[in-house]
């Protein structure tokens, strides 16, 4: 059964017990009071009836005249009363059937009902011995109180039938934004998850209406995530085979031509010069690869790292570059061969960006407890529309430059990982043919540090 049913039944049935209870409450109250009304008339109309046959009978004893059942009887019959009038355990007479037969005591009262009638007995003792019962109608008061029972059913079934048809029509309506809900529900579970209910009652089903799409906004986001991720692990081992690929090929080729050709000792030369340029290549790949991994997969601890305690082990690293160092650096919270190892890809980066022996700036600012790290060069820059992509793993610019200098397309990536690790991230500003900027933000570090 559906729901709207279910609400509609339950409707229905309280709407029938509440107006059937409390019409038959009214109706019987109503009658009650009317067969009180009743009943104190009739009992008056009784002793009115005994009064006047006692005032007869003495009236008749002191003119002297025979009280024998004859008079008696003619006396109960005038006063147009079904009665019976009996002298001691003698019936006298009955002007009713059915009296006869009732043996009623001084000031008993019954309700006696007939094939056809219902009447109200009433019996009392008169002087003499005698007691007379008398009974009055009361068919006429039952039978309305039936009737007005019969119209009020009627009248209920009536209001029932109304109310069941527009109960449905607002059960219907009620109901329709939980159709919708499931439908959406559905539709989403089918691969839909742009689907939304964005339902506006007013009401509950409102919030749940909100609460419902932003369980969707979070679904198709996790969803959305997820296909990036896939796109990106399809892509990184794509281009990962293909990075590992290229060297392995010239190593291969070159190896195989040195031992099945025989070549002059310029192209054994040449052909072992290609072989060792790849191989640092593919270990430079192997090292970034697995350094990249490493960051994945460990912690980092952070301590205290003097930056000028760095610029001589960078120049050392970078021996070929035209490197300008500031003098005076804070101590930043970091992890000092990550640092190192950061700025080396940079400045590399940078060398390999500009023109030969033009100079590769390392700036140092410091605002407040944190230091802005900035690696500058006036090289050849960066597309800006393809700054977001360059700290994707293997991505390059210029692929062709980039292996011929070497390059395996980790080094931004390698870095942004280094920094996500200190709690920052690489900033990149470029601007095509005028140089590009990398910095990165560390926190001072102070003694009182955890």
């Amino acid at each position: 059964m559906r729901y709207f049913q279910k609400l509609l039944c339950l409707l229905i049935l309280v709407l029938a017990a509440s107006f059937g209870v409390g019409g038959c409450v009214l109706l019987y109250s109503d009658f009650s009071v009317q067969r009180s009304r009743m009943a104190a008339a009739n009992a008056a109309a009784h002793a009115q009836a005994c009064t006047l046959l006692q005032t007869e009978i003495l009236d008749l004893q002191r003119r002297g005249i025979s009280t024998g059942d004859a008079a008696l009887t003619a006396r109960v019959t005038a006063q147009g009363v079904p009665a019976a009038l009996w002298r001691g355990d003698t019936l006298v007479c009955a002007t009713l059937e059915g009296l006869q037969s009732l043996s009623l005591g001084d000031a008993a009262t019954v309700t006696v009902r007939t094939e056809n009638s219902i009447y109200a007995v009433y019996a009392s003792d008169l002087q003499g011995g005698l007691r007379l019962v008398t009974a009055y109608d009361l068919t006429g008061l039952y039978r309305d109180r039936n009737a007005a029972l019969m119209r009020f059913l009627l009248l209920e079934a009536a209001v029932l039938a109304a109310a069941s048809a527009v109960t449905a029509l607002l059960a219907r309506r009620l109901t329709r934004p939980l159709a919708v809900l499931t439908d959406a529900g559905a539709q989403i579970a089918a691969g839909d998850y742009a689907r939304r209910t964005d339902l506006h009652t007013g009401d509950e089903i409102e919030a749940l209406s909100r609460s419902f799409d932003k369980m969707a906004d979070a679904v198709q986001e996790k969803i959305a995530d997820l296909e990036a991720d896939v796109q990106r692990r399809e892509d990184f081992v794509g281009a990962f085979t293909h990075e590992l690929k290229t060297p392995m090929t010239s190593i291969i080729g070159y190896a195989d031509m040195l031992h099945t050709m025989q070549t002059d000792p310029d192209e054994q030369r040449e052909a072992a010069a290609a072989i060792v340029h790849e191989g640092r290549r593919l270990e430079a790949l192997s090292r970034k690869l697995l350094a990249l991994l490493g960051l994945n997969e460990e912690g980092v601890e952070l301590t205290a790292v003097p930056l000028p305690a760095l610029w001589p082990r960078l120049h050392a690293a970078c021996p070929d570059v035209t490197l300008r160092t500031p003098t005076a650096a804070p101590t930043v919270r970091g992890d000092a061969d990550l640092l190192l190892d950061l700025l080396c890809n940079l400045v590399q980066n940078a060398a390999k960006a500009s023109a030969p022996g033009a100079p590769v700036l390392v700036l140092c600012a410091q605002a407040g407890d944190a230091v802005t790290l900035t690696v500058a060069d006036r090289g050849c820059g960066i597309p800006p529309e393809l700054i977001p992509r360059v700290t994707e793993p293997f991505y390059m610019v210029d692929k062709s430059r980039a292996r011929r200098q070497g390059g395996s397309g980790l080094g931004l990536a390698l870095c942004q990982r280094i920094a996500a690790a200190h709690g920052s991230a690489l900033r990149i500003e470029s601007e095509p043919g005028r140089g590009t900027r990398v910095s990165v933000t560390l926190p001072v570090w102070k003694e009182d540090a955890p």
